[in-house]
């Protein structure tokens, strides 16, 4: 069975790529201030609230898994195309939901959509001919998209004070008018972006491989420390405002944490090209926990401002190293391309979770689920850290000389 050829992105096409994602998937990296916002809107509690947010992850999910084995097959520009429309146009409407079960109305079409283009953006950067500084870069980016999004949803929050009378509705308004005109942008960058030929289907035969069940193991491994890791980061503006902190200085925090979140990537990038994966995701995996349970007891400023970043930015650090392990085992971009659904189906899930363990118990009962999550979730991502390593060293292994 041949193997789908990998795809030498130029500089131009790796920014148009990352454009696409990132200006797309604004409304998701505010979640944690969307929830907030929810339920100052619409006087509703941290479950309800949350709800919103799972729709909307679970059918991100939804898109990413329709699309994931999709994207190898049609053309992509078109998907883009028709994805970026679709969000476009469902942020506008969100902005005049009057009730919290007309914004889940908007949000679930919206997040399909959305998860048909992250499939197919991460799919052709699996088939990318090096793809852990590929994948290093557009995390990185994530981290700079996330510097604009905390300096200008604290903002956004307050836009209905300032409109005049029949303009002026709430708080969470300002926020998906703030994703509106980011989704807007994101149509300038498709025409740039990377093109590949549709492949046959017998191209994406190695996915089902047997030996690539430690793959989708390990993806399943991902989506559960994910889960953990959102039970308590989407909730990191609520305990900052608990402190009591403003949203403008709780935005300062998370414009920190992007910072970090712009090199770290970079870093894990560089280091998974030429070391072995294993190591580096033990060590980032113990700060998530050490982190998590940090945030999670943090009563005052100088707590949160020390745990709050770095738990917000930890996991970006783990995807360029593990989405490099996987394209390792699959050429195709199946894989990476369906990584998005495993994440976000257990995303999806933590906003309304998170929500309830604090409602009962308090944020330091989401700590140590988070704790648990990471453990489980270690335990089924080794083997596929392991599998990639193996073929890392059978491929730099010097082959003998023929006489």
């Amino acid at each position: 069975m041949s193997e789908p050829q990998r795809i030498d992105l130029t500089p131009l096409q790796l920014v148009s790529l990352t454009g696409v994602l990132l200006l797309a998937f604004a409304a998701s990296l505010g979640m944690a201030f969307n929830i907030d916002a929810i339920a100052e809107s619409f006087a509703a509690s941290n479950t309800q609230a949350g709800l919103v947010a799972s729709v909307e992850m679970a059918a991100i999910a939804a898109g990413n898994l329709t699309f994931a084995r999709l994207a190898g097959r049609m053309s992509v520009r078109r998907i883009y195309l028709a994805g970026v429309l679709v969000v476009v146009s469902l942020n506008l409407i969100s902005v005049l939901a009057p009730t919290v079960n007309t914004l889940v109305a908007c949000r679930a079409p919206a997040g399909f959509a959305l998860g048909a283009v992250v499939a197919t953006v991460m799919a052709t950067a699996g088939r990318s001919s090096k793809p852990e500084s590929t994948f290093g870069v557009i995390n990185s980016m994530v981290g700079a998209m996330g510097i604009f999004i905390a300096y200008a949803l604290p903002r956004a929050l307050t836009l209905h004070e300032v409109l005049p009378g029949p303009m002026a509705f709430s708080e969470v308004d300002g926020l998906y008018l703030v994703y509106a005109l980011c989704s807007l942008c994101a149509l300038l960058f498709i025409r740039s972006a990377p093109n590949p030929e549709p492949q046959p289907p017998s191209a994406s035969g190695s996915a089902e491989r047997p030996s690539l069940l430690v793959g989708w193991l390990g993806l399943l491994g991902l989506g559960i420390v994910f889960f953990g890791h959102g039970t308590l980061a989407l909730f990191i503006v609520k305990i900052g405002r608990a402190i009591p902190l403003t949203p403008e200085v709780i935005g300062y925090v998370f414009m920190a944490g992007s910072l970090l979140g712009v090199f770290m990537p970079l870093l894990a990038g560089f280091l998974g090209t030429r070391y072995p994966a294993r190591a580096p995701v033990v060590v980032i995996l113990i700060g998530i926990v050490v982190a998590a349970l940090a945030l999670a007891g943090a009563d005052t400023p100088l707590a949160f401002f020390i745990a709050a970043p770095a738990f917000a930015m930890l996991p970006i650090a783990i995807m360029p190293i593990f989405l490099g392990c996987l394209a390792r085992l699959d050429s195709s971009g199946s894989l990476t391309g369906a990584h998005a659904a495993f994440v976000l189906i257990g995303g999806a899930i933590a906003p309304f979770a998170g929500g309830a363990l604090s409602d009962l118990g308090g944020f330091s009962v989401n700590g140590w689920f988070v704790v648990a999550c990471v453990i489980v979730g270690a335990a089924l991502g080794y083997p596929a850290l392991k599998a990639a390593d193996a073929q890392r060293r059978a491929t730099l292994r010097p082959q003998p000389a023929h006489g």
